[in-house]
């Protein structure tokens, strides 16, 4: 009868014997009877047959979707090792070289050491001593050592040389992120902790995790995007920045203390929109420029647009007209990406085959989905008075909200490397309130990708990114809050992800997120200043995160029910004046910079060594992380 649960196998590994080497499976278990988990390595002659394509199947990968096989395990035969993972003391990998094999060797906790494992199979990537490590480490912590120290709980490693570390430290995602890279989970699974994969591991995977999966705002959360389910899987360990020395501190507190004080007189330049009369006054009677672009910007910034003016200025922001064009030529250029619209359009919906295929049947239907789910309570969508073109759907559908599903197709044939991703809608819908027709609407949202695509890649590098950098910003701005932070569990800024990846769009009211987002494509402070308005919404709400909320959960349901209540200009007030103190800070550090350099050159300090390295550690302290310096790119 099947006794457990194969989690992972690999083939490949040698047991060395006096009769030579022996071929077994490397694995790691879970036992039906209380979910130990059992690390094995079993002869590949002791496989029972009926298990033999299970484990051939998992050679070297995790279980897909249909779930984690049944196998048997004889441990009393004395040809199998079975060990229990919590009586392991260490483990100690030797990783190949041109002249040895790689081994894996195991200390049990009263201290026998067990004949190492020789890994002679393929490891064109990586070696997947490495892989099992990684795979172990959902279960138990697993802490390198280069001598390892009896200890009361987790496991060391002991390595012959530095690739292990390096190896280890690149390893540091949790088993969820091995199901989210399975084809097609992470763009489909509603919530990864629901998933099939999931349920049998979940007796066996740490409180903290299994907390998560109980936790109701943390599932309203995940469920809203997909993209959350693979950031939070996929980017839980993150890069955390070191707090300087304590001499460096006082060094830097004055340093900003000095910078503050200057820049405590600044103040916002906020002031009410651009109406059509002085927005008129920035062209010739040609209809061309007659001031610098960046008076535009600066405007518009400090202002935002009066929707009288938006329909045609938000195609100079967007970059659909050219500044220095005339009315003539902006309306060849209207002409011509009307035209090109429908070249794209006529792609897919003048092509039978390809509108009968399943993928693009299921990716209309996602989009389809999406566009219903999409700000129904605006007047520009609601109501249902024409029947569904889309037979799986259930519901009525109107003029506007097929529209929109046209524009999303006609992207996702237009960026094929791309596609379509589950929160452009949000993007769309207010470009195509603005823009009054589907063709300037698709334009303007092809531009408006081109700022943000990297949230939607699929790897989530430019989400990830993204909150890191924000990450360093609190960090750098607000010590005590970063902290505070860090108590709550909350330095993943989960919270923060919907923020950055739809521009606040559900943060915001309807006509508070038009004016935001005309702000922002100014790039007139920092092209980055959705940084500071994050930041902002964060200084406004900073009593109640350092005072009232204590757990991850209560942070992610405070900010969650913030949506539709945050003051916008209060908001872009505070984040332009956090920007000059940034801005400020920055440049004190860069002139402390200087005078130090200047010290390392004068010829008295070239013979005092204790000297120049009291400079030179200075100096180390004072430099600015790369990503706070983008911030102030242009």
């Amino acid at each position: 009868m099947p006794n457990v649960r194969l989690i992972y196998a690999k083939s490949g590994y040698f047991l060395p014997t006096h009769n030579g080497l022996i071929h077994g499976f490397l694995a790691a278990v879970s036992s039906k009877v209380d979910t130990t988990i059992l690390v094995v390595w079993i002869p590949e002659h002791l496989v029972h047959a009926q298990d033999k394509p299970c484990f051939a199947r998992l050679d070297g990968v995790l279980a897909s979707d249909e779930g984690f096989p049944d196998v048997v395990l004889d441990p009393g035969s004395n040809e199998t090792l079975v060990i229990p993972l919590k009586d392991i003391f260490s483990f100690h990998l030797s990783p190949p070289s041109i002249m040895y094999h790689g081994t894996l060797g195991i200390t049990t906790r009263n201290q026998t050491r067990l004949e190492p494992l020789q890994y002679r199979g393929q490891h064109t990537t990586a070696w997947p001593v490495y892989d099992f490590m990684d795979i172990l480490s959902a279960f138990t912590t697993i802490q390198r050592a280069e001598v390892a120290q009896p200890a009361s709980g987790g496991l060391t490693t002991a390595a012959s040389h530095d690739p292990l570390n390096e190896a280890l430290q690149n390893a540091r995602w949790s088993i969820l992120d091995r199901f989210s890279q399975i084809p097609g989970f992470s763009r489909t699974a509603a919530h990864v902790l629901d998933h099939p994969i999931i349920k049998p591991l979940m007796p066996l995977l740490p409180p903290s995790v299994q907390a998560m999966s109980r936790n109701q705002t943390v599932q309203t959360t995940m469920h809203e995007y997909d993209r959350f389910t693979y950031y939070l899987a996929r980017w839980t360990h993150r890069d955390t920045p070191q707090e300087p020395p304590p001499s460096a501190k006082t060094d830097l507190d004055q340093i900003f203390a000095e910078a503050d004080a200057i820049t405590a007189q600044c103040v916002h330049t906020r002031r009410g929109p651009i109406m059509a009369e002085e927005w008129v006054e920035f062209f010739d009677a040609e209809g061309k420029l007659c001031v610098n672009k960046e008076t535009v910007y600066r405007s518009i910034f400090r202002a935002g647009l009066d929707p009288d003016v938006r329909i045609e200025a938000w195609k100079f922001l967007l970059e659909i007209y050219p500044w220095d064009s005339t009315f003539d030529e902006r309306e060849a250029i209207r002409r011509s990406k009307v035209d090109e619209y429908y070249e794209y359009k006529s792609q897919w919906f003048n092509d039978m085959d390809t509108r009968t295929t399943k993928e693009f049947q299921d990716e209309k239907h996602r989009i389809d989905k999406d566009v219903h789910r999409t700000d129904r309570s605006i007047p520009f969508f609601e109501g249902e008075d024409m029947p569904n073109p889309d037979p799986d759907m259930t519901v009525g559908t109107n003029s506007n909200l097929e529209i929109m599903k046209d524009i999303l197709v006609t992207y996702n044939a237009y960026n094929t490397e791309l596609g379509y991703v589950q929160g452009m809608s949000d993007l769309l819908a207010p470009l195509f309130v603005a823009m009054g027709t589907e063709e300037m609407a698709f334009w303007g949202f092809v531009q408006f990708m081109e700022r943000v695509k990297s949230n939607f890649y699929r790897d989530q590098s430019g989400m990830h990114h993204q909150l890191q950098t924000l990450d360093r910003l609190i960090h750098f701005m607000d010590p005590e809050l970063y902290k505070r932070l860090e108590e709550t569990e909350t330095v993943n800024l989960f919270f923060c992800f919907r923020w950055l990846l739809v521009w606040f769009k559900r943060e915001f009211e309807w006509d508070d997120v038009i004016r935001l987002w005309e702000v922002l494509w100014t790039d007139s402070l920092s092209p980055h200043f959705l940084m500071f308005v994050a930041l902002a919404v964060l200084d406004t709400h900073r009593h109640a995160i350092l005072n009232d909320l204590h757990a991850f959960d209560e942070i992610l349901k405070y900010t969650n029910e913030l949506s539709g209540s945050i003051d916008l200009e209060e908001t872009l007030q505070r984040a332009e004046v956090l920007f000059y103190k940034f801005e400020g800070r920055v440049k004190a550090l860069d002139r402390r910079r200087d005078e130090l350099k200047s010290q390392l050159q004068v010829r008295a300090v070239w013979n005092n060594d204790q000297e120049r390295a009291a400079i030179e550690q200075s100096l180390e302290q004072v430099q600015l992380d790369d990503k706070l310096r983008q911030l102030l790119k242009k």
